[in-house]
């Protein structure tokens, strides 16, 4: 699975979802040869991760993931 870890100041995740396409921007990076790129004010990492269950994912994110701790950091699975 590969997903964009969107990180920074307060909200930075929550405007970066509000104002960004992930799938997007991932091409954009990929593109680029960038692994990581700044984004009004938020920092965008292209992460991979071999073998992971779609589901431990929204469980990890339902379930052991503050919700107001989501709104400055998050990840956000696009395809590769």
């Amino acid at each position: 699975m590969v997903f964009l870890y969107v990180y920074g100041e307060d909200y930075s995740a929550l405007d970066f979802r509000e104002n960004n396409n992930p799938q997007e921007v991932y091409e954009s990076m990929v593109r680029e040869k960038e692994l990581t790129k700044n984004i009004d004010g938020a920092c965008v990492e292209i992460i991979e991760f071999e073998d992971v269950d779609p589901e431990f994912v929204d469980f990890v994110l339902d379930n052991l993931c503050d919700y107001d701790q989501l709104k400055s950091a998050n990840i956000f699975e696009v395809i590769k």
